[in-house]
């Protein structure tokens, strides 16, 4: 039947990423990846998925996926557009922020 899924089967892809709505994240900056869309370091907050796009040809084979990111302070482009508050961002662009510690705690 089609949709069925055989129990126990592998899935053909990885879904445990660590990324989802919620999540702290940080943009690489141009230093990391010289095509980033916002090369001066954003951080920011996913606030939904934004589907899925074809990747550059450093990842051809496939669809990327890509999250909207609310930023911590507005952002300018690399084109020096902007600024920005929030943005679609492919996932290679992204890196998972840190953990928060004790010492992070405002109290």
């Amino acid at each position: 039947m089609f949709g069925r899924r055989i129990r126990g089967a592998a899935s053909p892809t990885n879904l445990d990423t660590g990324f989802g709505i919620g999540v702290q994240v940080y943009v690489v900056d141009k230093d990391e990846d010289a095509a980033t869309p916002f090369p001066n370091g954003a951080t920011g907050l996913v606030v939904r998925h934004g589907g899925s796009a074809w990747p550059g040809i450093s990842a051809v084979g496939g669809l990327a996926p890509v999250w909207w990111i609310e930023f911590d302070t507005p952002q300018y482009t690399a084109e020096l557009d902007g600024p920005y508050s929030k943005a679609q961002i492919a996932q290679r662009f992204l890196r998972l922020a840190p953990p928060a510690t004790e010492a992070d705690l405002p109290y």
